[in-house]
């Protein structure tokens, strides 16, 4: 499958929306480890969105086509998840995936709303740049 125009665009779309899933599982796992969460939460992005955009972009380069593997890197935003199960300790209170921390605040996926909300709208921030470089090819007559 080769990435290109809409289908392209379709693709980041779909990235994005799973590069912030795995930034809330990232920052909401970090938190009962020694690991910066910030950190992990970059990770989870960039590891999901940079890959699939690296083997896309190959195809304008006919010597190095890799486009067809573009859609397997998206699991590589799945890594620091799974380095963060890996070496997390037994914590004493596992933060809730859904409902309340042991202080009653809401949480999803182990972040707080402020947190969830943050972390969509850098997602969105992030694709409406990622679109610039999009626009020859999405609006061109």
């Amino acid at each position: 499958m080769e990435l290109s125009g809409i289908g392209l665009a379709v693709w980041v779309f779909c990235a994005f929306a799973l590069a912030s899933v795995f930034a809330m599982l990232c920052r909401g796992m970090g938190k009962s480890t020694e690991m910066n969460p910030e950190f992990l939460a970059n990770m989870g992005f960039f590891w999901s969105i940079v890959p699939p955009a690296m083997f896309g972009a190959s195809r304008y380069f006919p010597w190095l086509d890799l486009s067809a593997l573009a859609p397997f890197a998206f699991i590589l935003g799945a890594a620091p998840l799974a380095a963060i199960v890996a070496i997390r300790g037994a914590p004493e209170h596992a933060p809730p995936l859904f409902g309340r921390d042991d202080r009653g605040r809401l949480t999803l996926f182990a972040c707080t709303p402020l947190e969830v909300v943050t972390t969509v709208l850098y997602a969105v921030l992030v694709f409406e740049i990622c679109t610039i470089f999009l626009w020859d090819e999405l609006y061109r007559v």
